[in-house]
């Protein structure tokens, strides 16, 4: 890895897949966590995590949701999300309107890449990427 620190900002479906799964998302967080990359999201993905979590196909207790998220906040930075009023002024930047916070968030995070595995936003937002390429382009 190059000695400038990789920043990525990740979506809600790569840190549920880190958390739940083995695989690249698993090992992206806890890269995260060791800090051999900065990993950033923000408050309104990290809501949709909780909420993805508690849904009754996972089975998962309160207890163990708790653990994963302090987990989670041990690998992953989590910002403010963007101004109302920015959400507002790109309300066409995406067809799904959901995925708009995500994208200005990082944005506005400084990132270097979105890390995600949602077509549209891999489409149309050119720092967007997957969590396989990421992992290809920062370990050496």
């Amino acid at each position: 890895m190059s000695g400038k620190s990789t920043k990525a900002f990740l979506d809600a479906n790569n840190i549920i897949s880190g958390l739940l799964f083995k695989g690249n998302e698993a090992t992206l967080l806890e890269l995260g966590r060791v800090k051999a990359i900065e990993l950033v999201t923000n408050q309104y993905v990290m809501e949709e995590v909780s909420a993805v979590l508690i849904r009754r196909e996972f089975s998962l207790t309160m207890g163990e949701v708790n653990t994963l998220i302090k987990y989670l906040h041990a690998c992953v930075t989590v910002e403010e999300n963007p101004p109302k009023e920015a959400i507002h002024e790109n309300i066409n930047l995406l067809e799904d309107k959901k995925d708009i916070p995500v994208a200005l968030g990082a944005a506005h995070s400084g990132a270097d890449y979105l890390v995600t595995g949602d077509k549209e936003l891999l489409d149309k937002i050119p720092c967007s990427t997957t969590t396989a390429r990421l992992l290809e382009n920062v370990l050496p």
